[in-house]
C-alpha cells in the first residue's frame, strides 16, 4: 500500500501539494479560533456540595449534616472518593468523580442522591451544590478600595457584591465570583432587651412581626374591567427603614407596639467571615472563577473590556486594582516562550540543512515537512478537545527537530541516487520518476518502522492516571500525531516535491561531496577502522561506561514535577484556631505591611476568613496573603526574604507557595503543601496525639519546609444544656427554645428586600451589647406555648467547654493531615523516605492507618506506570525491530542504543539539576559534600522520548548494511564501511536536527512555561549527542562481531 502511495504521490505531484496547501489554510483558519490555556484541564470531575448550618458545632456538623451528605452520594457510579470538612456552622463534600466521567451527569446523580437528604438536615440547613468550576480555575483577582478613605466599607462592599459582581457574571465563561472584605449590607433589626422587657415580649415576636413587614404577595387580578383585565399589585414590599419601624409587634394596653419602639433598624453591616485588604488598605477581594473547558485569555479579555467600559461611571472615591494575579499573564508569557523556542528550533533546523545539503532546492523540500506537521498536530489537537497550552505546544517543540528527520532521509537518498543515475551511461539510465521512485522506497522500511517505534515509545504516556496523566498524555499527543503526520508528509508530499524539484544538473551530478560532509566523512572512515580492528575492547568500555553512568543515576533523587516560576506568592497564614476574626485581621494586616517593605516585594493583597461562597473550609484564623515578585529579583531570594519576616512571628504557622502550585497541590491531596500526610482512625483525641507528635518530630528534620499539622484542634465553645422537665414546666421544647435563642444571638433572616438590582437580606437579632457575653446569653428572655416568660438560665447549664474546631474525613473516615514542603537542596524521593522512618513507628503505636500523598504519591504512581509499560514497549520495539531487521541478534544489537542514549542523558540530569556541577562531581567521589540532582517525572518522560529517537540511527544503518550485502553483495566488511559512510550524513542531520533542536528550550531553564520542558528537553539533548556518536562506531563494531565471518548474500530480497 505505502509503495502505491509513493508512485502516486509522484504521478499526482501538482494534487498532492494542492491538498497540502488545503490543510496549511485549515490549520490558519482553526488556530485564532483555538483556545488558549496555560495547563491542560487538571480537575478530576468534582461535584462541590456547601451546606451552611449556622451555630451548630464541628461535631454537631458532622453528626446531622456531613453524615447523611456522605451515605448519600457513596454508591455513586464513577465515584473515586468523597472528601469532607466540618467546620464550625459549614458541612463542605468534595465528591470526586474518576477522569473522564461527564460531570453534567456526576451532577445530576448527586442532585438527586441530595434531595433524598434534605429533609433530615437541621432545620434552616441549606445544601446546594456551588457553580461548575475548575480548582485551576481562578484566572483573576479584583481589589475594590477607596484609596481616599471617602467610600465607607459598607457602600465598598455593596457596589462590588451588587453592581460589579453582577455585570462580570454577565462575561461569558465566567461560572463564579467570591468576594471577600468590606462590609456586607443588610437591614438589621437589632432588638433592645429592656425595650422587650417593658412590653412583655421576645425576640420572637420580633421576628414573627418583622417576617410580616415585608409581603410580595399577589391579589389575582380584575377579569373584565372597561374590556380590560387588570393585575392587582399589593404594596408591601419594604423601602426604607420607616417602612420596617412602623410595623406592628402587638397590641400592648389598647395600642400598637412598633418594631421601632423596641429595635434599633438600620441598614448595616451583616455578620462576617472574612476580611479583605489591597496594598494594606482595606479593600474588598473578588476572586474570578472560570467554568472547565473555557478560554483563560478570552475571559480575560471580556473582564478587562467590561472593567474599560465601567471606568468612566465609577462611582466618585472608587477604585478598581486588576493587576493583583492575572492567571492570562502567565499565560502569555508561558506561550510565548514556548513559541519563540519553537520559531528558533525551525532556524536551527533550517541551518542545519542548509549546511549539510549545500542545496536551496534540496533544502526546501526537506523543510516542507515542518509546517506541514505542525499544521495537521494542531487540527488533530483541536478535533481532540485540547487546547493549546505550554504541555502541547511542548510536544510541538520538542518533535520540531525529529519532523523533518524522514524528509531528510528521502531527500538525501533520493538526491544521492539522482546524482548516481546522471553518471551512469545514457543507455542505463532510469527515468527521473523511477528513480525517485526507487530511492524512496528503498529506505521506506526502515524509515516506516522507525517512526513507528519513536510512536510506540510514548505508549507509556497514555496510560498514566490522575493528574501526571492530564499533564503529560497531551504533550505525548502532540509529539506522536505530529510525527505520524511527518511521515505521511515523507510519504507524499517529499516524493511530489522530489519530483517536481529536484533534477540534478551534470555539474550537480559530478560534484562529490561538499566540503562539511568531506570533513566528517574524513574524520569518520579512520576512527570507524579503529572501531573494527578494537571492536571488543570498545564494546567492553560501552558496557562499563554504561554500568557507571547507572550507578550515578542511583544516588539521583526524585519528584513529581519541577517548581514553575509564576511571578506571584501565595503567603497563607495559619493562626492558632479559635482566634476571632477582628485578632486574625489583625496579625494578617502586620504581615501585610512588613511584606510590603521587602525590596523583592512589588504588591501584595491579603484575604483573612472566607467568603461566603468559597467552597474551602478556612476559619477566620487563617489568611492568604498573594505577594507579587518585582521584576528582576530571583524567586528563591524573594521567597527567602519572605521566610525571614515569618519566622519572626510567634505562635503562627505558614506555607509558601504560588497561586497555581498550589492549587495543583490542592487537587491532589486537599492541602496546599507537597506532601499530605493522612493518618486515619476514629478518635479525635487520639488524631490530634498523633498529629503533633509528627509535627515536632518532621520540624526537626533537616529537609522539611511549612510543616503544619492538622488544623484540628480543640476550642472554646459555649454549651447550652437544655432540661426538659423545667422547659416543660413553662410550655416550653427543646426545639422551641433553640430555635428563639438563635434568633436572638445569631439572627434570624426573615426576608430579602429588593432595591434596584441590589437584594439586601433583612435580618432580626438583638443588640451587639446584648449578645456579646455568656451572661447576656444566661439572661435571655425565653417565651413558653402558655406565654410564661423566663430566663434561660433557668432552664438549662451554660458554660464553657472544648469542642474541634474541624473535622476532616475521606471516603467515610476521620483523618488527620500532616503536611510538608521539600526545602531547597532536598528532594521528594529521599525526603519521603526519611519522614516515613519517623512518622511510621508513631502511628503504628497507635493502631492507626497512615497514608503518604499529594506530590509524592502522584510521582510514585507516574513512576511506576511509566517503567510497567516501559517495560511492554521495549518488548514491543524488539517485535517491531525483528519484523523489521529479520535477525534477532541485530534487532538487539540495534537496541544497545538505549543504554548509550542513557550514558547522555543521565549525564544531562546530573549537570542541569546541580547547583555547581563540578563541585557535586567531587562530592559524588568523596571529595566534599554531594547534592543529589533530581530526576522529575518530566525528566522520565524525556528518557521514553530519547529511546525512541535513539533507536532510529541504528535501524538506518543494520538495514543498509543487509541492503548492501544482500542487493549488491558486499562483503561484511565492505557493507559497514560503504553503508557506514553512506548513512553518515542523514544519520548526523537527523540527530543533529532533532538535538540542537531543544537547545533554545535548553538554555531558557526554568523561565514562565519552560519548567516542564526544560528537563525533559536536556535528557533529550545530552542523550542523542552520546547515542549518535557511539551509534556510528559501537553498531558497526557490534555487527562485524556478529556478522562478521558470513559471506557475502546473493540478491534475493528486496526492502
Amino acid at each position: 500500500m505505502l509503495k502505491s502511495l509513493i508512485r502516486f504521490s509522484i504521478d499526482h505531484a501538482t494534487l498532492v501539494l494542492i491538498l497540502a496547501g488545503v490543510l496549511l489554510g485549515a490549520a490558519a483558519y482553526r488556530l485564532p479560533r483555538t483556545p488558549v490555556d496555560v495547563f491542560p484541564e487538571l480537575n478530576a470531575p468534582t461535584v462541590v456540595i456547601m451546606a451552611e448550618a449556622s451555630g451548630l458545632a464541628a461535631d454537631e456538623v458532622e453528626q446531622y449534616v456531613t453524615f447523611p451528605i456522605e451515605a448519600a452520594v457513596n454508591g455513586i457510579p464513577g465515584l473515586r472518593r468523597v472528601r469532607t470538612s466540618s467546620a464550625i456552622g459549614l458541612s463542605i463534600a468534595f465528591v470526586e468523580f474518576e477522569w473522564g466521567e461527564d460531570i453534567f451527569l456526576a451532577r445530576q446523580m448527586v442532585s438527586e442522591r441530595l434531595d433524598t437528604v434534605r429533609e433530615e438536615l437541621p432545620p434552616g440547613t441549606h445544601a446546594e451544590m456551588t457553580p461548575i468550576t475548575s480548582i485551576t480555575g481562578e484566572i483573576m483577582l479584583l481589589a475594590v478600595s477607596s484609596p481616599d478613605g471617602s467610600v465607607d466599607d459598607l457602600n465598598l462592599r455593596a457596589y462590588a457584591e451588587f453592581d460589579l459582581r453582577n455585570r462580570l457574571l454577565t462575561v461569558p465563561g465566567v461560572a463564579q465570583i467570591s468576594v471577600i472584605g468590606g462590609e456586607l449590607p443588610e437591614y438589621q433589626v437589632l432588638v433592645e432587651q429592656e425595650q422587650l422587657r417593658l412590653y412583655g415580649l421576645t425576640v420572637q415576636d420580633v421576628v414573627v412581626a418583622a417576617r410580616s413587614a415585608h409581603s410580595t404577595l399577589s391579589a389575582g387580578y380584575l377579569p373584565d374591567v372597561d374590556h380590560l383585565e387588570l393585575p392587582i399589585r399589593q404594596s408591601g414590599r419594604v423601602r426604607s427603614v420607616a417602612d420596617i419601624e412602623g410595623t406592628m409587634v402587638k397590641i400592648h394596653q389598647g395600642a400598637p407596639v412598633t418594631i421601632g419602639q423596641v429595635a434599633e433598624v438600620r441598614l448595616g453591616p451583616a455578620l462576617k467571615r472574612g476580611t479583605g485588604s489591597d496594598g494594606g488598605r482595606p479593600a474588598v477581594i473578588m476572586t474570578i472563577k472560570k467554568a472547565p473547558g473555557t478560554n483563560t485569555l478570552a475571559i480575560t479579555a471580556g473582564v478587562d473590556a467590561l472593567l474599560k467600559d465601567l471606568e468612566p461611571n465609577l462611582p466618585a472615591g472608587i477604585h478598581i486594582n486588576d493587576e493583583i494575579f492575572r492567571q492570562a499573564d502567565f499565560i502569555n508569557l508561558s506561550v510565548n516562550n514556548v513559541v519563540h523556542a519553537l520559531r528558533d528550533a525551525a532556524i536551527i533546523v533550517a541551518l542545519i540543512l542548509a549546511l549539510f545539503l549545500l542545496s536551496l532546492r534540496t533544502t526546501l523540500v526537506t523543510l516542507t515537512a515542518l509546517p506541514l506537521s505542525l499544521a495537521a498536530g494542531v487540527l488533530v489537537l483541536e478535533y481532540l478537545g485540547e487546547t493549546i497550552n505550554v504541555m502541547t505546544l511542548g510536544g510541538l517543540a520538542i518533535a520540531v527537530g525529529s519532523l523533518v528527520d524522514d524528509a531528510v532521509i528521502d531527500v538525501e537518498n533520493v538526491f544521492r541516487r539522482l546524482k548516481q543515475n546522471a553518471r551512469l551511461p545514457a543507455d542505463q539510465q532510469q527515468s527521473r520518476r523511477d528513480t525517485i521512485f526507487s530511492a524512496s522506497n528503498e529506505i521506506r522500511p526502515a524509515m516506516v518502522f522507525a517512526t513507528l517505534i519513536i510512536g510506540l515509545v510514548f505508549a507509556p504516556l497514555m496510560f498514566l492516571e490522575g493528574i501526571e496523566g492530564r499533564f503529560f498524555r497531551p504533550l505525548g499527543i502532540a509529539f506522536v500525531v505530529s510525527l505520524l503526520a511527518s511521515l505521511m508528509v515523507a510519504l507524499t508530499v517529499t516524493p511530489a516535491l522530489c519530483s517536481l524539484l529536484l533534477n540534478p544538473n551534470p555539474d550537480e551530478a559530478e560534484a562529490g561531496d561538499g566540503f562539511l560532509v568531506r570533513i566528517l566523512k574524513n574524520l569518520y572512515a579512520p576512527l570507524l577502522r579503529l572501531a573494527l580492528r578494537w571492536r571488543y575492547l570498545l564494546m567492553g568500555a560501552a558496557a562499563a561506561a554504561t554500568a557507571l553512568t547507572l550507578w550515578v543515576g542511583s544516588t539521583f533523587g526524585s519528584s513529581f514535577l519541577p517548581e514553575f516560576n509564576e511571578g506571584t506568592f501565595t503567603v497563607a497564614l495559619f493562626a492558632p484556631p479559635g482566634t476571632s476574626l477582628r485578632a486574625s485581621d489583625r496579625l494578617a494586616s502586620s504581615v501585610e505591611q512588613q511584606l510590603l517593605q521587602l525590596e523583592g516585594v512589588a504588591s501584595a493583597s491579603r484575604r483573612t476568613g472566607r467568603s461566603e461562597r468559597d467552597e474551602h473550609v478556612e476559619p477566620v484564623s487563617n489568611s492568604e496573603i498573594d505577594v507579587t515578585i518585582r521584576p528582576g529579583f530571583a524567586k528563591e531570594t524573594v521567597r527567602s526574604q519572605i521566610s525571614s519576616v515569618l519566622e519572626e512571628i510567634p505562635g503562627i504557622s505558614s506555607n509558601i507557595g504560588q497561586p497555581i502550585e498550589h492549587r495543583l497541590s490542592h487537587i491532589l491531596s486537599g492541602t496546599p503543601a507537597a506532601i499530605a500526610i493522612s493518618v486515619y482512625g476514629q478518635e479525635l483525641s487520639v488524631l490530634r496525639s498523633i498529629a503533633k507528635e509528627i509535627e515536632v518530630v518532621l520540624k526537626a528534620l533537616p529537609g522539611t519546609r511549612d510543616v503544619a499539622a492538622n488544623r484540628e484542634v480543640m476550642v472554646q465553645s459555649v454549651p447550652v444544656e437544655y432540661r426538659p422537665s423545667l422547659l416543660a414546666a413553662y410550655g416550653l421544647t427543646p426545639a422551641s427554645a433553640a430555635l428563639q435563642v438563635r434568633d436572638a444571638m445569631f439572627g434570624a433572616s426573615v426576608a430579602q428586600v429588593n432595591d434596584g438590582v441590589r437584594r439586601y437580606g433583612l435580618a432580626v437579632r438583638l443588640q451587639t451589647q446584648d449578645r456579646d457575653s455568656i451572661e447576656d446569653l444566661r439572661r435571655l428572655v425565653l417565651r413558653g406555648a402558655g406565654g410564661a416568660l423566663v430566663r434561660l438560665e433557668e432552664v438549662a447549664d451554660i458554660g464553657r467547654e472544648l469542642t474541634s474546631n474541624l473535622i476532616a474525613r475521606e471516603n467515610s473516615q476521620r483523618k488527620a493531615v500532616i503536611s510538608l514542603n521539600v526545602a531547597q537542596g532536598s528532594n521528594l524521593g529521599h525526603l519521603v523516605a526519611e519522614v516515613q522512618t519517623k512518622v511510621d513507628p508513631i502511628v503504628a503505636r497507635h493502631g492507626y492507618r497512615v497514608k503518604y500523598g499529594g506530590q509524592f504519591e502522584a510521582q510514585q504512581s507516574a513512576s511506576r506506570a511509566i517503567l510497567l509499560f516501559g517495560g511492554v514497549v521495549l518488548l514491543i520495539t524488539l517485535v517491531l525491530l525483528h519484523l523489521a531487521i529479520g535477525s534477532l541478534s541485530v534487532s538487539l544489537l540495534v537496541l544497545i542504543n538505549l543504554p548509550l542514549a542513557m550514558i547522555g542523558g543521565i549525564a544531562a540530569v546530573f549537570w542541569t539539576e546541580s547547583d555547581a556541577p563540578l563541585q557535586n562531581l567531587a562530592g559524588l567521589v568523596g571529595l566534599g559534600s554531594y547534592t543529589p540532582p533530581v530526576l522529575s517525572i518530566a525528566s522520565m518522560v524525556g528518557f521514553i522520548t530519547l529511546f525512541g529517537i535513539a533507536v532510529r540511527n541504528g535501524i538506518l544503518l543494520v538495514n543498509h548494511y543487509a541492503h548492501l550485502r544482500e542487493n549488491e553483495g558486499c562483503s561484511t566488511h565492505r557493507a559497514i564501511m560503504q553503508g557506514s559512510l553512506e548513512r553518515l550524513v542523514p544519520i548526523l542531520m537527523t540527530a543533529l536536527t532533532a538535538a540542537l533542536a531543544l537547545v533554545p528550550i535548553v538554555l531558557e531553564g526554568n523561565s514562565a512555561g519552560n519548567e516542564i520542558l526544560a528537563p525533559l528537553s536536556a535528557v533529550i539533548l545530552g542523550g542523542l549527542l552520546t547515542s549518535t556518536f557511539l551509534n556510528l562506531v559501537l553498531v558497526p563494531a557490534g555487527y562485524a562481531a556478529l556478522n562478521g565471518r558470513k559471506r557475502p548474500i546473493s540478491p534475493s530480497r528486496k526492502p
